[in-house]
């Protein structure tokens, strides 16, 4: 289907809101690395067999390469299939998407370049050593419940060609049989991992027909999902075997999500929503205690705590910056779990569970265009911050705002996930001024 938009396109799309999609078909077009590193891995699989190797004795490097090719070529084709979703349930805007599914494909679209070039890396060095926590969390589904439609057809549609690659890497599992009893446990584990995840497509395959209600929309999506996410993790079982033994074994049916997170997650309370990854289960970042947390009418508060440092010199020289910020202390309602939330972001940041984000020429992405100009970061493995779940290589913002709180808009504080973009737009942040959002 061709995918230049009409004049026609044009105006549609504005008519219903829809944005341009010209960066995510900029993504699009990268697919072709994606598909070619699939290809060069079933060449190195029979490669493999014919020297009498296994999935067990490949050399680590190898396995890295293929895990980090199945990571990007699952979350390509998430992306793919979404935008082709949503061009075929509406050619009048071809060119064009919804908001929320654009914010979607580009979660599914930003990671793939990163696990391409770890492949890479792997493929040249026999040494290389997997940088990066595994087995890898899928980024994070936009919240809106239920879904469009054409996310519904575009989970389904990739889903299915997910499921049709697994079938290569269990042939090579199946080949030969373990000879520890590590390697035995692992590979029972990933058969029934196996098995648990077919069922699920299958059920949810079967549950889909034509258009459906919104109650039988509501359980295929339920159950769709949990598959993806299930043949996300197989393959990455598949590429690494030992991996098997880090993980829980998977639940009958997907958990329904509680419908009030606890305000203070840990560990083993977020573990029981996250079914098989187990291990891989994200880390808490612990905040300091409320006694121990400066005020902002202490003496030596620092009011733009929150503010990126590469934006402090520029801001710190405009009144109408300081004028914001101060305003913004005076009006949040709970400057402490503002501080508190911030304070997690710092601990994560010098853990080195996250780190600034980046731009493709790896230069700091930069900060947030709206007062108080905070970071723009990216999770460098899954981790709660704000009793918000992120998971590996996602961007985010502490986005705390007073703007229109005047006029009868809440105050915000909240952790912002998306793909951040540079830009020349900046913000005050106007009590007295409605948000555009």
């Amino acid at each position: 289907m061709p995918t230049q938009p009409t004049l026609w396109n044009r105006f549609c799309a504005k008519m219903v809101g829809e944005v341009s999609a010209d960066t995510l078909e900029a993504y699009r077009r990268a697919s072709l690395a994606v598909y070619d590193a699939l290809d060069h891995l079933e060449v190195h699989r029979k490669n493999a067999l014919d020297n009498g190797k296994n999935a067990w004795t490949i050399a680590p490097a190898a396995k890295a390469e293929t895990l980090c090719t199945w990571n990007a070529f699952v979350l390509q084709t998430l992306g793919d299939r979404f935008l082709e979703a949503d061009y075929e349930g509406d050619p009048s805007t071809v060119g064009f998407v919804p908001p929320i599914t654009a914010d979607q494909i580009l979660r599914f679209y930003t990671p793939v370049e990163g696990w391409l070039n770890r492949a890479q890396q792997a493929h040249y060095n026999p040494d290389y050593k997997l940088d990066w926590p595994v087995p890898a969390l899928l980024p994070k589904w936009s919240d809106v419940e239920p879904c469009p439609n054409a996310h519904l057809v575009g989970m389904l549609e990739a889903m299915r060609a997910v499921r049709d690659h697994t079938q290569a890497a269990l042939t090579f599992l199946e080949a030969s049989e373990p000879t520890t009893e590590d390697e035995k446990k692992s590979k029972n584990l990933i058969r029934q991992v196996q098995a648990s995840t077919m069922a699920r497509a299958r059920y949810a395959d079967d549950m889909m027909n034509g258009n459906p209600s919104r109650d039988v929309h509501e359980r295929v999506e339920e159950h769709v999902k949990a598959a993806i996410e299930d043949f996300f993790l197989l393959g990455q079982l598949l590429a690494m075997p030992e991996l098997a033994l880090k993980v829980n074994t998977p639940k009958p049916q997907p958990q329904p999500k509680p419908a009030t997170p606890p305000a203070t997650p840990t560990f083993d309370s977020f573990s029981t929503d996250v079914g098989l990854w187990g291990a891989s289960a994200p880390s808490v970042a612990p905040a300091l205690a409320s006694s121990q947390l400066a005020r902002p009418n202490d003496p030596n508060f620092d009011v733009w705590c929150l503010t990126s440092p590469e934006a402090l010199v520029k801001f710190k020289q405009d009144r109408e910056a300081v004028r914001a910020i101060k305003t913004l202390w005076q009006l949040d309602p709970d400057p402490v779990r503002t501080l508190q939330i911030q304070d997690e972001i710092n601990a994560a940041l010098m853990r080195g569970d996250i780190t600034y984000a980046l731009d493709r020429y790896n230069q700091k992405l930069g900060h947030f265009f709206c007062a108080p100009w905070g970071a723009v970061y990216a999770t460098k493995r899954p981790i709660i911050i704000g009793g918000e779940r992120l998971g590996a290589m996602q961007q985010f913002i502490f986005n705390v705002t007073c703007e229109g709180v005047n006029l009868g808009a809440p105050f915000e504080r909240e952790i912002m996930t998306g793909n951040f973009t540079p830009t020349t737009k900046f913000e005050y942040g106007d009590p007295n001024e409605q948000p555009d959002h």
